[in-house]
């Protein structure tokens, strides 16, 4: 990976920031770090030719891994919104997306 992207940095900082001072104090952090942790074994576990992305199809089946059984509509809302042009899903978009649902969740 290339890192994480701004964008994802602020979508996590947003999730994990439970007094809203816009920082992580250590136990947020803690908290964060093995949250990342987990998904990146979700990631790898999905990135079935290891590749270090995904395909729309190991998306729709980590997404359920990690417990979020979503209709056929959202889903193709999600490969558009973090999909490579190619319909691949890298690590930093998946990141970013779970924190996004369980923000919305």
């Amino acid at each position: 990976t290339k890192g994480f992207s701004i964008e994802s940095c602020r979508s996590m900082v947003n999730l994990m920031d439970k007094d809203g001072n816009g920082k992580l104090g250590l136990v947020e952090f803690n908290v964060l770090w093995n949250r990342i942790r987990n998904y990146l074994a979700v990631f790898r576990k999905f990135d079935l030719d290891k590749s270090g992305s995904m395909s729309t199809y190991e998306m729709r089946m980590a997404l359920e891994s990690a417990g979020y059984k979503l209709n056929k509509k959202l889903h193709e809302l999600i490969i558009t919104r973090y999909a490579e042009p190619d319909l691949a899903i890298d690590f930093d978009n998946f990141v970013c997306c779970l924190v996004r649902l369980e923000t919305m969740f």
